[in-house]
């Protein structure tokens, strides 16, 4: 049987867990609750899981600066998803209800603020050089936002314009990781280069397929509701694509359009995206981006974390959750 892509870092990303959950407890009870609800909902744990590997892949000797900057990696995202299912009015995440649901929305707010604020205190604590890197990495989440607001539920969004998006959404963390974990590891330019470049890769080719799930997903697997992404009118590329469709893309647009459309809309949307070539186009668009990370790689040593980034970068392509 061949090895899971995390097989090599099992203990460390064990360690991760008891960071995270170190880092963010509160003498509050309620605020340790919500955080605690937050975090053991569990997770892909990507993130950290790449600051590991690219630390070890780079000759990295105290793993634990890795471990301590994946963790506070890993805090941000989750902030930025709390944050995000309030901004969305989201109700399951991770299969279970979304922290606004649970408690309440102006203390999930602040709860998103108190993860955000301890994140970015435990980037800082690893290295001052890299503040920089983690800073603009974040301030591109925003901008990343903001610009699929402009073009929610218009059907002028362009694939470039998808593309920015993601960008600057998913992509520039998961970037940011690689690079500052290699940073740490004092690996020369060229291999910091390479491993931002690869995390660039995959966090455009993982969001892709997010996006891509959010169509032909099971909530089973996925643990959020499908079709979530065309109820809120988010540009995402299987739409963008089958907009375009001659036989069908003008009923998608009226569908996309609408800003409240019912549930018998978006069934039908959903169906009507599966019988194009969105979805086909979709898995091509993020296989050549996961060859092109493969590729970007090929000046980092050989290991069995190099081959964990390989294993990584296929299984993103892959995946069905």
């Amino acid at each position: 049987m061949a090895k899971a892509w995390f097989e090599p870092i099992t203990k460390e990303l064990a360690a991760v867990e008891e960071e995270i959950f170190r880092e963010l407890h509160s003498s509050n009870a309620e605020l340790n609750d919500m955080c605690n609800y937050v975090v053991s909902a569990g997770g892909k744990r990507i993130r950290p899981a790449i600051c590991i590997l690219s630390y070890l892949a780079c000759g990295g000797k105290d793993v634990s600066k890795a471990i301590s900057l994946g963790s506070a990696f890993e805090i941000v995202h989750t902030a930025s998803l709390v944050h995000d299912d309030i901004n969305d009015k989201s109700e399951i995440r991770r299969g279970r209800r979304t922290l606004h649901k649970e408690f309440c929305v102006s203390k999930a707010i602040v709860t998103g603020d108190y993860m955000m604020a301890k994140g970015f205190r435990a980037m800082g604590a690893t290295s001052n050089q890299i503040v920089d890197v983690i800073v603009d990495a974040a301030s591109r989440m925003s901008e990343g936002e903001f610009i699929q607001k402009e073009f929610e539920h218009s059907f002028d969004v362009t694939e470039d314009d998808y593309y920015k998006i993601i960008h600057g959404k998913t992509a520039m963390l998961i970037e940011a990781c690689a690079k500052t974990a290699a940073f740490l590891a004092d690996a020369p330019e060229e291999m910091i280069d390479a491993l931002g470049n690869y995390g660039e890769s995959i966090g455009m080719a993982f969001q892709i397929i997010d996006d891509t799930l959010d169509v032909i997903g099971d909530v089973n697997n996925t643990g959020k509701r499908v079709g979530l992404d065309l109820i809120e009118g988010k540009p995402t590329l299987p739409t963008i694509i089958a907009m375009r469709d001659p036989t069908y893309g003008q009923r998608i647009k009226e569908v996309f359009m609408r800003t409240e459309p019912s549930e018998s809309d978006v069934r039908e949307a959903l169906d009507i995206i599966k019988k194009t070539d969105a979805i086909d186009y979709c898995r091509k668009k993020a296989s050549a981006i996961i060859d092109k990370a493969i590729q970007q790689i090929s000046v980092i040593k050989d290991s069995v974390y190099k081959d964990s980034f390989i294993s990584l970068a296929k299984f993103i392509g892959e995946r069905d959750r």
